[in-house]
């Protein structure tokens, strides 16, 4: 009853824990593959056990050892397939979506003085525009008194992010 239990836990982190495609891909090896596991390890001591009667130790604890070990191996491939994941979505980042934020105030071609104060930033070569977004981020920058609000806009973009959109920007004609 025990291993029912450990098995039921096991899927339901499996399918609870997943998000994207390659998430889901990696809980479905690690789910096929603690399935396949926990199934022979607990009917082969369902099978030597006794209606009624309690699993010899050295069993129960030889099959509780073997689903541990396919749980700890199913958590790590998942581990592995998340961090796989992560690293892929950096390389992919989509510039143009980070602009629509940008494109309220800057306009959606660059060519809009923000809020009637700043600069035109369509065109702009991206390293100067990498570094006003990283200077901005850091609190370090206020051109036209506009360093508050664009420190709340750029507070949660990554480093790949803000050069993504540096390049978008500096692309922008």
């Amino acid at each position: 009853m025990k291993k029912i239990a450990l098995l039921s836990m096991v899927a339901a982190a499996l399918i609870l824990s997943g998000c994207n495609k390659k998430e889901e891909h990696a809980q479905a090896t690690a789910k096929s593959v603690a399935s396949s596991s926990v199934h022979s390890a607990s009917s082969a001591a369902i099978q030597e056990a006794l209606p009624g009667a309690p699993l010899p130790s050295s069993k129960a604890t030889s099959s509780v050892s073997s689903v541990q070990a396919t749980q700890e191996r199913a958590t790590e491939e998942i581990a592995s397939k998340k961090e796989e994941a992560k690293s892929g979505a950096a390389e992919a980042v989509d510039a143009k979506a980070l602009y629509t934020k940008c494109a309220a105030c800057h306009g959606p071609d660059g060519k809009r003085k923000a809020l009637g104060k700043s600069g035109i930033i369509a065109g702009m070569p991206k390293d100067e525009v990498l570094k006003s977004l990283e200077e901005y981020q850091a609190g370090t920058l206020n051109k036209y008194g506009m360093g508050a609000l664009m420190k709340a806009q750029v507070a949660g973009l990554s480093k790949a992010q803000m050069e993504a959109l540096a390049e978008y920007i500096s692309s922008l004609k």
